[in-house]
């Protein structure tokens, strides 16, 4: 009986192992690159933020956060996305908010276009601030695609 139950504990034991094992082993596989989930199409866009007036530097310390995670990443597609960026500030507000344009010529296509996900990828710890002062200082925003005319 006691032999049985020796049996019985090691193998509790070793299936214990094995199935951590495998979760370690997945853990280790290096995930998918996720989808875009936003991904520009045509030549060039224009986006346009509403920005609440009380939140302008907060806003544009997200921009100068983007363009240093552009400017650090491995990938060569963040620095054509940041060579093609330019962003302005109106000095008319609309609907009582500040007004950003960010002009994307020329737009690398397939690729992301979302402000905190590509902060993420370079900076994972500071990005949940970045995405909370982005939050609260965004009112609106309008995303209009060009394409050239021959």
């Amino acid at each position: 009986m006691r032999r049985g139950m020796q049996v019985f504990v090691s193998g509790m034991v070793l299936a214990a192992f094995t199935l951590a094992g495998v979760g370690v082993a997945s853990a280790q596989e290096p995930a998918a690159p996720a989808k875009p989930v936003l991904t520009l199409d045509g030549d060039a866009a224009v986006i346009t933020f509403l920005i609440k007036p009380d939140k302008t530097a907060d806003f544009e310390g997200v921009v100068t956060k983007l363009k240093e995670a552009l400017g650090k990443s491995d990938k060569a597609e963040r620095k054509a996305q940041l060579a093609g960026l330019k962003f302005f500030k109106s000095p008319q507000a609309v609907n009582n908010s500040a007004v950003y344009v960010l002009m994307v010529d020329p737009v690398i296509k397939d690729q992301e276009y979302d402000i905190t996900r590509l902060i993420a990828e370079v900076f994972p710890v500071e990005v949940q601030e970045v995405f909370l002062k982005y939050k609260e200082a965004f009112a609106g925003r309008a995303i209009t695609i060009l394409n050239k005319v021959p």
